[in-house]
């Protein structure tokens, strides 16, 4: 049977998330060194547990809703002397790191221009998704966006928003808005588990074994498409790091989260050929796969 609906992961499958978190953190962490004095390893760990709390290092709100914030309790000055600087720096690095990797967007146009619809599957919340999306332009091409739950903005006790009001008048604006739809999955569909796969196909009204999903984790993006019945293609390219990128991550990155963005990087010797169908050197492959199911 055709092909008639591409799913695909974000992380490491249409981008490197490990090639622009780690530089974008190092920046906003230098950013923060320079503003505040503290040492490196006051303002890393610091950051690493609300990113560990919120399984997230592009969680917007980490400087406020850190241990840094409490002392200095009063916002207006903090947000101007130390979150402003810290955000430019890391919105810089990611300006220059955040790229889709080769064949990406020829591909996403060839699909759209056949008719076959791409969707995106990601265990990242709504919101980092999908500004990547947006950053990217990924979003011109795709036909949805599947997340887990973005955030909210933070209070303190006294209900004040600890986030600048020209960021609160931008979300009303929905300046920060994805061009295609954006699904909000629950928190326990995060994959291995096939319920947002299923999801997908229930709204495209396709059957799963008429899908082919794209992803660079076997324990997660395969195991779900073998679960499903529907073709299955391992991004192997996404998951080549090198190891001074692997040692810096783990210095900015808690555990948790790398498993939920870069999970090749800790299944190790789980890469074996026998466990995916398709194995892509580079993501423009997918048309490979879907002219032979026609």
């Amino acid at each position: 049977m055709p092909i008639r609906l591409v799913v695909t992961d974000m992380d490491n499958t249409l981008y490197s998330w490990v090639n622009y978190i780690v530089p974008a953190v190092e920046a906003m962490v230098e950013a923060v060194v320079q503003a505040t004095g503290f040492p490196k390893i006051k303002v890393i760990q610091s950051l690493k547990a609300v990113y560990e709390k919120y399984e997230s290092n592009e969680y917007p709100f980490a400087l406020q809703e850190s241990s840094l914030f409490k002392e200095f309790p009063e916002f207006g000055s903090f947000d101007k002397l130390v979150i402003q600087p810290a955000q430019a720096a890391f919105a810089t690095a990611r300006r220059r790191y955040l790229e889709p990797f080769p064949g990406v967007m020829e591909t996403l146009v060839e699909l759209r221009r056949r008719g076959i619809p791409v969707v995106a599957l990601t265990d990242a919340p709504r919101n980092p998704a999908e500004q990547r999306a947006r950053r990217m332009e990924l979003d011109q091409h795709l036909a949805a966006l599947y997340t887990l739950p973005g955030f909210v903005f933070p209070t303190n006790e006294a209900g004040e928003t600890l986030v600048s009001k020209t960021i609160q008048a931008r979300e009303r604006e929905g300046r920060y808005r994805a061009k295609c739809p954006v699904v909000e999955l629950p928190r326990e569909f995060e994959k291995p588990n096939e319920q947002g796969y299923l999801r997908i196909c229930a709204d495209f009204k396709v059957d799963p074994r008429d899908t082919l999903f794209v992803g660079d984790s076997l324990k997660k993006d395969i195991a779900v498409a073998k679960k499903v019945g529907a073709i299955d293609a391992f991004a192997e390219y996404g998951t080549y790091y090198s190891r001074e990128y692997r040692e810096r991550l783990d210095i900015v990155s808690a555990d948790s989260i790398t498993r939920r963005h870069a999970a090749s990087v800790t299944e190790g010797e789980t890469h074996v050929p026998q466990a995916a169908t398709h194995h892509l050197s580079n993501f423009s492959q997918v048309l490979r796969i879907v002219d032979a199911s026609r």
